[in-house]
């Protein structure tokens, strides 16, 4: 979810800033994400003020010796921890002549010290091929969370350099911690298909659709939908491995947004899956739409999963409370989805379409005119009246009155489907 903040991830990064073992901080995991995060930025603060006024006159001493010199000084006398202290410090321009002094190996481990934020217009000045060698240093060290404060530093023609130089796990892994998620979708849009196409094999092959789907909650829509796509055009294991990833990870938040987004083309695609309609994971889907009211993008899918599927959701849906089905309505209104709820509830058993029922008998004339449409449009007149059944005939009588007011080509055809269903009450009172 968006703006959600890992408690694992804050407390690696917060392990990585003061030099220990992520699991010797594993308490912190109780915490919220944003309270380590807190405390991370307060640890910074004293990390990097502590001499402050001694480290100034260090990086003023340094515009008086060449470059070179400041280079073999920094690495064979102060080291990375000092050098990185210092770099915020030195005037950007500088602070690059000497790395261009210095050997990438440095750098990397020099980089593994460094708070971007300090030091933000020396890494934006960092040549393109530098940073690429940097970059691949990293990778090789698995130095994830070093690489992912970066991200919203550099400049674009080395963060292409950098994508350049780094694999496709690494960079799954480099995303899934990055600092600040909302550069995601421009690193993203930096990525051509072809590579985007190798990412998605490479989150099924190597089990990373836990830090893929992260990225794809930080997107845009239209990357999503386009994410979506080219992940529905992959071979079914591919797929089959975001099933099983979602059912055991609890990721179906995740899950069905991506799949609003396709085409839909690729979203029926996706329905058709074997994978998708067992009873288990039709049931995670449903209660992942209950928990994060993720109604919308449950009722796009229903009526492209097969029969059989879309029976098991029907009967699945008979535990379902008044106020879910309050709140799939309302959904229906506001997404106009009607169709597509209505289709469903036609396939309900009596209890649950009797709620549903109800519910449009006490719809106000906006919510009742939408459905109405909605239904004539996809002529679905005939599931509509097979829901009305369930009403008392004084309710029935009561709606007919209402919907005679509709537009006559309207109530003609839901006459009809009366008519035909022997609907007595409601087609009595159509036709008054």
């Amino acid at each position: 979810m968006k703006g959600y903040l890992s408690p694992a991830v804050e407390v690696r990064k917060l392990a990585r800033l003061i030099g220990v073992d992520a699991e010797d901080l594993a308490c912190f995991e109780r915490l919220e994400g944003q309270a380590i995060r807190d405390l991370r930025d307060q640890v910074t603060v004293v990390l990097f003020d502590a001499d402050r006024q001694l480290l100034a006159r260090v990086a003023t001493a340094t515009k008086l010796i060449p470059a070179k010199l400041a280079a073999v000084i920094g690495e064979r006398a102060f080291g990375p921890l000092l050098c990185a202290r210092i770099t915020g410090l030195l005037d950007p321009s500088r602070a690059v002549d000497i790395a261009n002094h210095l050997p990438v190996t440095f750098l990397a481990d020099l980089s593994l010290h460094l708070d971007p934020r300090r030091a933000s217009r020396v890494i934006g000045a960092m040549p393109p091929a530098k940073v690429a060698g940097i970059a691949a240093e990293l990778a090789a060290s698995e130095e994830y969370i070093t690489m992912g404060g970066f991200v919203g530093h550099l400049s674009k023609a080395a963060l292409l350099a950098a994508l350049d130089a780094v694999d496709d796990e690494s960079l799954l892994r480099t995303a899934y911690v990055i600092e600040a998620k909302q550069n995601i979708a421009a690193l993203v849009a930096l990525l051509p298909d072809a590579r985007l196409d190798d990412i998605i094999a490479t989150a099924s092959s190597a089990d990373l659709w836990i830090e893929a789907l992260d990225v794809l909650d930080h997107v845009t829509e239209r990357q999503r939908g386009t994410l979506g796509d080219l992940a529905a055009a992959q071979d079914d294991e591919v797929l089959d491995s975001m099933v099983r990833a979602a059912l055991s990870h609890g990721l179906w938040s995740e899950v069905l947004p991506v799949v609003r987004a396709m085409s839909p083309e690729s979203r029926k695609r996706f329905a058709t899956l074997k994978s998708i309609q067992a009873r288990r994971v039709l049931a995670t889907i449903i209660d992942a739409a209950a928990e994060d009211s993720l109604w919308a993008e449950l009722l796009v899918l229903l009526p492209l999963l097969p029969t059989t599927a879309r029976r098991q959701v029907a009967a699945l849906a008979t535990s379902f409370d008044l106020d879910l089905f309050e709140q799939i309505v309302s959904t229906a209104h506001e997404e106009e989805l009607w169709p597509a709820l209505i289709a469903f509830a036609a396939e309900l058993d009596k209890g649950p379409r009797r709620e549903i029922a109800k519910l449009i008998d006490e719809s106000d004339a906006d919510v009742l005119g939408s459905l109405l449409s909605a239904v004539h449009e996809a002529g679905l007149q005939a599931d509509l009246v097979t829901v009305l059944r369930e009403l008392p005939a004084a309710g029935q009588r009561r709606l007919g009155t209402r919907i005679a007011a509709a537009p006559t080509e309207l109530v003609e055809a839901l006459t009809e489907a009366a008519d035909a269903a022997v609907l007595e009450p409601l087609s009595k009172a159509l036709k008054a």
